[in-house]
């Protein structure tokens, strides 16, 4: 009986009404952001375990991924004979998820006491250097078991809405607290169900979205100081480090994009609601509504879309971070993460393109998967300048240690010495080369060092 409940919940999720499964293919990229951050975390502190910097920047991304968890477990199945299972996901959706963000923002204040700037050099001290990274997440866990039951910060109501059937009534069950009339104006707003499924409706109080909102600045102020320290540095040593540059890249760009989401949640979504902010109560509304107009399917796929801005953000960041620990050590990472970057967003455009198509499709003459389908044969046809697209935009932000001639000397470099020996006559042959695109013996030596390095460390 259990299996044909989750198979059940799964088919539901799959249909129009649902944009088929693209909440759920969210959910599933925000639990791979989880595992991604914390092996970049791994790696930040195997690189230097008594580091201070890493053992700060490996915590403070760790509490990155936390928070975009919070939408990972919306994957698992929900409604009231899941109860047993949310009883525990609950913890984890909602408490991990306030202390992450209350952690985060600690983190990003602390940005000072590990990068040197010149205005809050007094905090640039070893003694809170040694403790900081571990005594905000204890500080930040303290602050939230202290307000999380507080009235405006507690979610004291949360129910079920159970539709057996298309043209069956809606039927509000109560999980914990009581049924409140934002509830039942969303049973009203569906009228009868359109189709078979099972969702969750809880309070949203306004003082957990402000808490939210407080990462904006926090994360503005520590890119300030960051930037600041960067360019101190540069001062100072005459020039500036691609490590640098790639953390400095990762943050912005992280910032950039949650800046999005925050512009989305504060005027284009009152926008579209009337004046009013939009919840996750009002989008179930715009969900299963009853004679929902096109105005309102689109605020739901926009409102779905968004959610995905922040483990995107986050993921970006860690592409990022990932090319700033790894240069270094693996040979050739710019390239791979390069071509990481181009399946990722070319993916993405693709998933995208078959929900907006379905979506066109469905309001137009009601099957809209043949929409989905048409986007997609006409993205794989368009896939060759979208990529180049993607690619001149993966080259800007992820830059390659070599120049383009550099790069030629090394592909000629690899194929001679592929046997493990460069004879007397393949050796002139690479000098010619490297005369013939004007680069330096200790230039070219230090292209062969770093390719044998990498290939001593493989075997």
């Amino acid at each position: 009986m259990m299996l044909e409940d989750i198979i059940a919940h799964y088919v539901s999720v799959f249909d129009a009404d649902s944009l088929y499964g693209y909440r759920q293919i969210i959910s599933i990229f925000s639990g791979i952001v989880l595992i991604w951050m914390c092996g970049i975390s791994f790696l930040i502190l195997r690189a230097n375990p008594k580091g201070f910097e890493n053992r700060f920047m490996a915590v403070l991304l760790i509490f990155e991924a936390l928070k975009a968890t919070v939408l990972f477990w919306d994957f698992f199945p929900n409604g009231p004979k899941f109860e047993w299972l949310w009883d525990y996901l609950w913890w984890m959706k909602y408490d991990v998820y306030m202390f992450a963000i209350i952690t985060s923002v600690m983190l990003y204040l602390s940005f000072p006491v590990y990068y040197k700037v010149n205005r809050f050099q007094s905090l640039y001290t070893e003694a809170l250097q040694k403790r900081l990274w571990y005594v905000a997440p204890i500080i930040g866990l303290l602050i939230w078991t202290m307000i999380r039951g507080q009235e405006g910060i507690e979610v004291a109501n949360a129910a079920w809405i159970v539709c057996e059937g298309v043209n069956s009534p809606p039927v509000l069950q109560s999980w914990f607290g009581g049924i409140t009339e934002s509830m039942l104006q969303v049973k009203s707003d569906i009228g009868t169900c359109p189709s078979a499924f099972e969702v969750l409706v809880a309070d949203e109080p306004p003082t957990l979205w402000l808490i939210g909102l407080t990462q904006a600045p926090a994360s503005i102020f520590a890119l300030i100081l960051f930037r600041s320290a960067m360019l101190e540095s540069k001062s100072v040593n005459g020039s500036d480090t691609l490590t640098n540059r790639s953390l400095y890249i990762g943050f912005l760009g992280k910032i950039l994009i949650s800046m999005v989401y925050a512009f989305l949640l504060v005027v284009i979504f009152p926008l579209l609601n009337g004046g009013e902010m939009l919840t996750f109560t009002d989008n179930l509304s715009l969900q299963f509504g009853a004679e929902r107009t096109n105005l309102e399917r689109m605020t739901f796929f926009l409102w779905t879309s968004s959610l995905a801005i922040m483990p995107l953000a986050i993921s970006f960041e860690a592409l990022m971070f990932v090319h700033a620990s790894l240069k270094d050590s693996v040979f050739g990472i710019d390239k791979k993460l390069r071509s990481t970057f181009r399946t990722a967003v070319f993916t993405s455009i693709g998933v995208i393109s078959f929900v907006i198509g379905s979506e066109i499709m469905e309001s137009l003459i009601g099957y809209g998967i043949m929409g989905g389908v048409m986007v997609g044969i006409g993205v794989v046809v368009v896939r060759k300048p979208v990529i180049s697209l993607i690619d001149g935009l993966s080259g800007r932000i992820l830059p390659s240690e070599f120049s383009e001639l550099e790069n030629k000397y090394l592909e000629a470099y690899i194929k001679t010495v592929k046997d493990g020996i460069i004879s007397d006559d393949e050796r002139r042959l690479l000098v010619m080369l490297a005369d013939s695109y004007s680069l330096q013996d200790e230039r070219v030596k230090y292209i062969e060092t770093s390719y044998n390095s990498s290939i001593d460390q493989e075997e």
